[in-house]
């Protein structure tokens, strides 16, 4: 059959590496510490400690645990300042195991048992107060002496301070923890090492996942709040409810906010603004051809000065002068006596002569040479000279000359075709009529583009004599964006006629605050983006959380403490009821959950119809004595020797119960200290019966408060106990009594002596003589191992007894004043009391 150790190493080996190194971490240090915690914290965020492995062994788990150190308490002393405690001397344990601490209502046995509940770290343990009848003075504080493995400590502890940590092992029962027992849930006080871990585990799942926690805490959110009026738009509560697994293109499309949406919510804002609709359709047509009239100008002088426009006019240019160079080199007649012929000098003086020419000769052809003078210097013209001119004249009037005079007008026109630049005055208003000085950059890009374009011009007219004119840039785009706005205004200038007729102003009032709420949460871009960062990264902590659920590792706990707790707590319980003499309780010890690690468990009755409690139908006798089996159930499979302390364990249990517990703290005190505080008298003489040693201390309220302790008083002493204290202490003290300060003195101390012996002879009866058969204020007559004991009495006995309670009976009852009876003197006390101890050690030792 596989082992308990086997299923759990089993089932860590099927969990993610960062809890099996927990375990293993738990199953060595026994805890974790924050280094161990934080360690963990960033494992469980990493592909490899998220991943199953199987290569730990966990050696530990086979391992058996072991007792703690033997503890006893010692003492209480120097208190102070603590409830109605006032003690000049300190609260003594002894040396044996068993101790009762007796004393009346009032005398600070609870008042005890609170400290010591405070003082261990118990769990239901209250605050501790002073005496509320006095002032305040100093801090309550008082010194605890223990022995813990032989060694003797003392340590200081000022009232409601943190517990002492070596007596956190110190077990205590009284009302509180029995009802805790009967009416709440409770976890085992032991757990075995192998479900201990499961604790632990849990704990640690919780401390990584806290840890876990506190990081996702500091992923603020920090997206801009979001103006009311766009709440109940769609962009709004997108914005509003953004997701972690947001995809890139619909994130970008939600934050992008488009040169149309910029239009429709300007035409949706103008359209609710207006009142004269007709009117501005009007006016947004003007304004569009004022707009279409920008983009021809930029067309045309685009035309003109665009790199290919330049490279043209350049052909032309350098096509007049290369034909006119050619005509020049034809014109070189060799009748000419001066260079430069067929220059534009020459040509043009060479018009200027023609067109005069023609005033001075109009009926003759140019030149006139037939008895005719010079046009220029009016010189008669030789014969050389008129060959000269007709010479002249036929170069001009010739064939290349003609394609130079053509090649040089198309030069000279293509310049002058070339359009003027806008100067600033006139872009400024050329782009106000359009509308478009709201937008900066269009004034800048059209001042450019006219500066560009005065410029080239200027270059051009000069032949580019000091500098290549410069193309002006493309202007497609622009055009094509001025013709999408003249567009844009025709389109509005249709819509406002339309309104012109009539309009729906609350769904054009929608349409814009859905525009404007887009538009805000563009203006959000970076904010929104961080935030969807910041969603991912809790999503993210929210799967690393998931994976320190506690909840697996409860499971598994209580899958393994059925086997190794409850099972056995519950056969515990059964055998405490038994021994307890409470069987006939119907009453169970059940599992109820696992919570944290922890199994829990709680008392239900068995067989009930319907649901009832156990407060409601058990009687206060068996309420407690089903506590008490409870408790010790749950703390006596424990792996140590702690003190077990027991405040008034026997409250409300009749006479068989009240034997039964008796015995059962008797046997508890054979393994490890037992200290019993009680009020009842029977109890402390039943169990000083039933206990071969015990010590007992008494404690009771003195002026100074509560808690002072002292010497039991003798009713609750044994007889041959009480019968030795009064020969050994109280006879010599009323001897020096008598014999220092005389018979006045002498009296009361002589006289409590003998009410004392009076009333230990009938004690003597009862315990010794009837052999404890019958006592008074008890109901049962006990007769098992004891009635036998009868037989010894003899006539001899009788007149002994019957002469000593005559004899002392005098001294305890009034007497006569007509026949006072005088004390006896020590001496004789000495001898009665020696007679009656002789008679006992001889009476018990006697055979039946």
């Amino acid at each position: 059959m596989k082992s308990t150790s086997d299923d759990i190493r089993q089932w860590l080996h099927k969990q993610p590496d960062w809890l099996q190194d927990a375990s293993e971490r738990l199953l060595k240090q026994g805890s974790l510490n924050p280094a161990d915690i934080k360690e963990l914290v960033a494992r469980v965020k990493t592909a490899d400690g998220q991943k199953v492995t199987g290569h730990r062994v966990f050696d530990s788990l086979a391992q058996s645990s072991t007792a703690g150190l033997d503890l006893r308490l010692k003492s209480i002393s120097a208190l102070t300042g603590i409830e109605g405690l006032a003690p000049r001397r300190p609260l003594t344990f002894g040396q044996k195991n068993l101790t009762v601490v007796y004393g009346h209502n009032g005398s600070g046995k609870s008042s005890y048992a609170r400290l010591l509940k405070k003082v261990t770290g118990k769990p239901r343990a209250l605050d501790l107060k002073p005496n509320v009848f006095q002032a305040v003075s100093s801090q309550g504080q008082c010194q605890l002496t223990y022995e813990l493995g032989g060694v003797e400590m003392s340590t200081e502890w000022l009232s409601n301070a943190a517990p002492i940590a070596a007596l956190r092992a110190v077990d205590i029962f009284d009302a509180d923890e029995a009802g805790h027992y009967l009416n709440g849930e409770s976890a085992a006080a032991y757990t075995p090492p192998v479900v201990a871990v499961f604790e632990n585990l849990a704990l640690a799942c919780d401390q990584v996942k806290a840890q876990l926690q506190d990081e996702q805490g500091k992923l603020v959110k920090a997206l801009p709040a979001l103006p009311h009026e766009y709440s109940a738009t769609v962009a709004g509560k997108n914005y509003s409810f953004l997701k972690s697994d947001v995809a890139e293109a619909t994130l970008s499309a939600f934050l992008t906010w488009p040169s149309e949406s910029e239009i429709a919510l300007t035409q949706a804002t103008e359209r609710l603004k207006t009142t004269d609709h007709a009117a501005l359709a009007k006016q947004k047509r003007a304004k569009k051809t004022e707009v279409l009239k920008v983009a021809t100008g930029l067309q045309q002088a685009f035309a003109a000065y665009s790199s290919t426009a330049l490279e043209n006019l350049r052909a032309l240019r350098t096509a007049a002068r290369t034909k006119r160079q050619i005509a020049s080199e034809a014109a070189k007649v060799e009748s000419a006596q001066l260079d430069h012929v067929g220059s534009v000098t020459w040509r043009a003086m060479w018009e200027a002569a023609r067109e005069y020419s023609q005033e001075a000769y109009p009926a003759k052809p140019f030149p006139v040479t037939d008895a005719g003078r010079c046009v220029l210097c009016h010189q008669e013209l030789s014969p050389v000279a008129q060959e000269r001119l007709q010479a002249f004249e036929s170069f001009v009037l010739s064939k290349l000359a003609a394609e130079a005079t053509q090649a040089e007008s198309a030069y000279t026109q293509a310049k002058n075709q070339l359009p003027a630049a806008l100067n600033l005055e006139s872009i400024n208003t050329q782009a106000e009529a359009a509308g478009l000085t709201a937008d900066e950059s269009w004034l800048t890009y059209l001042r450019g583009f006219w500066f560009s374009v005065e410029n080239a011009k200027a270059a051009l007219l000069t032949d580019e004599a000091a500098s290549n004119a410069k193309p002006v840039d493309v202007v497609a785009e622009t055009v094509k964006s001025l013709t999408g706005f003249a567009n844009t205004l025709e389109s509005e200038a249709a819509q406002h006629e339309l309104d012109a007729h009539g309009i729906d102003r609350g769904a054009l009032q929608l349409s814009k605050v859905e525009l404007e709420a887009k538009k805000w949460v563009t203006q959000q871009a970076i904010a929104v983006r961080a935030e969807v960062v910041r969603l991912k990264q809790y999503k993210q902590y929210d799967d690393w959380k998931s994976l320190a659920n506690s909840k697996g590792v409860s499971l598994k706990s209580a899958e393994v403490a059925e086997k190794v707790i409850t099972h056995a707590y519950v056969g515990r319980f059964n055998r405490e009821l038994l021994a307890l003499g409470a069987t006939r309780v119907k009453v169970e010890l059940v599992k109820t959950k696992a919570e944290k690690g922890k199994v829990l468990h709680r008392l239900q009755l068995k067989g009930v119809k319907g649901k009832q409690t156990l407060d409601k139908v058990l009687s206060e006798g068996e309420r407690r004595v089903v506590a008490l089996a409870a408790y010790l159930a749950d703390l006596t499979e424990k792996p140590s020797n702690a003190p077990f302390i027991f405040d008034d364990p026997i409250s409300s249990l009749d006479q068989t119960w009240e034997e039964r517990t008796i015995d059962r703290l008797v046997q508890l005190s054979e393994t490890r200290q037992v200290i019993v505080f009680t009020h009842r008298l029977s109890f402390m003489g039943l169990i000083g019966e039933k206990a071969d040693d015990m010590a007992s201390v008494h404690i009771r309220q003195e002026p100074w408060g509560a808690g002072e302790t002292g010497d039991v008083p003798l009713y609750g002493k044994k007889p041959e106990a009480a019968l030795k204290d009064l020969l050994s202490a109280r006879v010599p003290q009323a001897r020096n009594s008598l014999q220092e300060h005389g018979t006045v003195a002498y009296y009361p101390l002589g006289k409590s002596i003998c009410s004392d012996f009076r009333i230990l002879l009938e004690r003597m009866v009862e315990f010794v003589l009837l052999a404890d058969v019958i006592q008074r204020h008890r109901r049962a007559v006990n007769t098992l191992g004891k009635i036998q004991n009868l037989v010894k009495i003899t006539t001899t006995d009788c007149a002994l007894i019957e002469e000593l309670m005559t004899k002392y009976s005098s001294y305890e009852h009034s007497q006569s004043s007509e026949a006072p009876v005088e004390l006896p003197e020590p001496d004789e006390l000495k001898a009665d009391i020696e007679r009656l101890i002789a008679w006992h050690s001889e009476f018990t030792k006697r055979a039946v």
